[in-house]
């Protein structure tokens, strides 16, 4: 486990940062990365050899170990939903909104300019969320031509997260057996495992956090300044993954402090090693986003439906965490009364205590059932964690001796740090995904309850070790039944309960829900016989939100998209060279318009349309191809001149 994370995060750190060098390079194509990648194996196998890292490695030990391990239920139930999640985020395009509208498109967008660049968009997440989960995947894309594996960055990190969980939880004071039952029970919680297939950008930030924390204590311990050197690089990927996870930096500095004057023993290379774990970290993009925005978070004014999510009230932004986070934890994995208390949710802010919770992005939103999208670590997890502390407090000592503060002060405050930064969070941030957005946090917060000497006893009660089994076994059935990426005949077993039962409004509710990937391939596959292949460039007129973008780049690496905003003019359109536009009906929407009001204003004529269901009860959505016609200037080979950009 050790040695695979150590490659992990030293192979984060080579592909953000080259990401970095070769956009100011102008070379982020295949021969940049073909030589970053030859010069870094090089240098990878010259210092393994050198340092030892690569020497003592028993393959055959290792897989007689593994074979040993997953005989037991709970390491086996974590290899099936390891599985389980790799085949499904293979065989399964993402049907993440936030994917599809802004994580892809943003790294084909850089891909086709060969550098990063600030796109010209509304969809402003394009260019101020974190960048470290793109960068990862930005080779993978360029290399296979398809973004198919984008999901492979959370994969990787879910392989590594219980080795890692128990490393954390036994230096942090937790005795190894009840570490070792809890990093494969925390392993299944269900942000961890439902992201696992993926696109969702949270679960591969948990390892950089628990590295952080982990290498540092090494160092401390051993005096090895190279693990010295993998905390800071892990903190600074960490803090570059997105910016919810920006106060965990608190817990990573708390961690490094005593290693401080070990690096300062080697000034020289652990000053290359902060250069590379500032580049990697959230320091570029908040440069770019003051640059551009004067904001360093890089989020305007509300505009065409966009919501801020930074709270009013620091106050009321912690109790309404309060409820929303216990709320998103708690809520069953499959709740049919969703519509009920949205609406409930709805009226309650237009009441006057209500108000004090309107800056929320959305208050007290549930979904209908559990996803990578919106889950926190499940209501499975929180329920034992309950009765495990409740159970553990028990069995104190007569004396009343229970939990003493640790003799070792960092310790201590490494048990308190998570629980500040959680505090930050919930007094600043009002997204209606905290609770997913929580997911490198968890994890944190269990040392200061499970270190309670109870628990040693707890984890040999027969009850609990079934319940343990039990809640790891229902992960394995969620992964196998999520909406998205279903692993049995979903479609064929509900499509036939409807024909049987057609007046059942829940089969044909739970049908529709498990037809999603439907309407994703709709999206990704339209307009694919209308465009002709000659045309290089795609306009593509949209706001926010608008999921179809990447299916228009196909075949990656031959055709370019150029996003087209309300307000920008035809004279313009045609100066990029494009001649067809893909028109979004929610961009129509916001700008109230009509699709024969976009035709007449730029000039075009409609080719075909798609139509598609965007969730359960929504009305359809509808997407246009239009061809524009030439310009008088265009007959004489001469474009109009190219206006100034609009301003985004």
């Amino acid at each position: 486990m050790l040695l695979a994370v150590r490659i992990w995060i030293v192979l984060s750190t080579l592909v953000v940062s080259a990401g970095w060098i070769l956009s100011a390079l102008h070379q982020l194509n295949r021969v940049g990365y073909g030589i970053t990648f030859a010069l870094a194996l090089a240098a990878g196998i010259f210092w393994g050899a050198k340092s030892g890292w690569l020497t003592g490695v028993d393959p055959g030990r290792a897989l007689r170990k593994a074979r040993s391990r997953f005989r037991k239920p709970l390491p086996a139930l974590f290899l099936a939903t390891l599985l389980l999640s790799l085949l499904g985020g293979w065989l399964y395009p993402s049907d993440s909104g936030d994917t599809n509208s802004y994580r892809i498109p943003r790294v084909l967008h850089w891909l086709g300019r060969e550098q990063w660049h600030w796109i010209h968009t509304l969809d402003s997440r394009m260019n101020f969320a974190g960048t470290g989960y793109e960068w990862l995947m930005a080779p993978l894309v360029l290399f296979t031509g398809n973004d198919r594996g984008f999901f492979l960055g959370n994969w990787v990190s879910y392989l590594l997260l219980p080795g890692l969980i128990y490393s954390v939880l036994t230096r942090l004071r937790v005795a190894p057996r009840v570490a070792w039952w809890w990093m494969w029970l925390l392993a299944s919680g269900w942000c961890y495992a439902l992201q696992a297939e993926s696109t969702i950008n949270d679960l591969f930030a948990v390892v950089y956090a628990l590295a952080s924390v982990d290498f540092a204590l090494r160092a401390r311990q051993t005096g090895s300044v190279a693990d010295g050197w993998l905390a800071v690089l892990s903190a600074g990927l960490l803090t570059g993954a997105k910016q919810t996870c920006l106060p965990l930096a608190l817990v990573s500095a708390t961690a490094l402090w005593p290693v401080l004057r070990l690096l300062a023993a080697r000034p020289w290379p652990s000053l290359l090693a902060g250069a590379a774990a500032l580049l990697v970290s959230a320091v570029p993009v908040t440069g770019f986003n003051l640059w551009h925005t004067g904001n360093w978070m890089g989020v305007s004014a509300a505009r065409y439906g966009w919501s801020n999510i930074t709270l009013d009230s620091p106050f009321w932004g912690f109790w309404g965490n309060v409820f929303c986070l216990t709320a998103q934890n708690m809520v069953p994995p499959f709740f049919p009364w969703y519509n009920t208390w949205n609406a409930a949710m709805q009226h309650f802010l237009e009441t006057p205590f209500g108000a004090h919770f309107r800056s929320f992005e959305v208050f007290g939103l549930l979904s209908q059932s559990a996803s990578a999208a919106s889950s926190g670590i499940g209501l499975g997890i929180c329920l034992i964690t309950l009765f495990s502390v409740w159970r553990a407090r028990q069995f104190r000592p007569a004396s009343g001796a229970g939990r003493a503060r640790p003799a070792d002060g960092l310790i201590w405050w490494l048990w308190l740090t998570p629980w500040v930064a959680l505090l930050a969070i919930m007094t600043k941030v009002g997204a209606y995904e905290n609770a997913r957005y929580l997911s490198p946090y968890y994890i944190l917060f269990y040392p200061v309850w499970l270190a309670a000497p109870g628990h040693r006893r707890v984890v040999r009660e027969r009850w609990w070790r079934r319940l343990a089994v039990l809640l790891a076994g229902f992960t394995v059935l969620l992964v196998v039944t999520v909406r998205g990426m279903p692993l049995f005949p979903a479609q064929t077993l509900f499509g036939w309960l409807h024909e049987k039962y057609p007046h059942s409004e829940a089969f044909q509710h739970v049908l529709v829900s498990f037809s999603s990937q439907n309407d994703v391939k709709i999206q990704r596959e339209a307009f694919r016989s209308e465009l002709p292949p000659a045309e290089k460039i795609i306009g593509y007129y949209s706001v926010i939100c608008c999921g179809s973008e990447p299916g228009f780049w196909q075949p990656f690496g031959s055709r370019r998209v150029e996003r087209i905003l309300p307000g920008d003019s035809r004279a313009y359109v045609r100066s990029l060279g494009i001649y067809y536009v893909v028109v979004d009906e929610q961009a129509l929407t916001a700008t109230r318009q009509t699709i024969d009001d976009w035709l007449r204003e730029y000039d075009g004529e409609l080719v075909a349309q798609v139509v598609f269901n965007m969730r359960w009860g929504a009305p359809q959505k509808h997407l246009y191809l239009a061809r524009l016609r030439p310009s008088p200037a265009a007959g004489t080979g001469v474009l109009p001149q190219s206006p100034a950009r609009p301003p985004t």
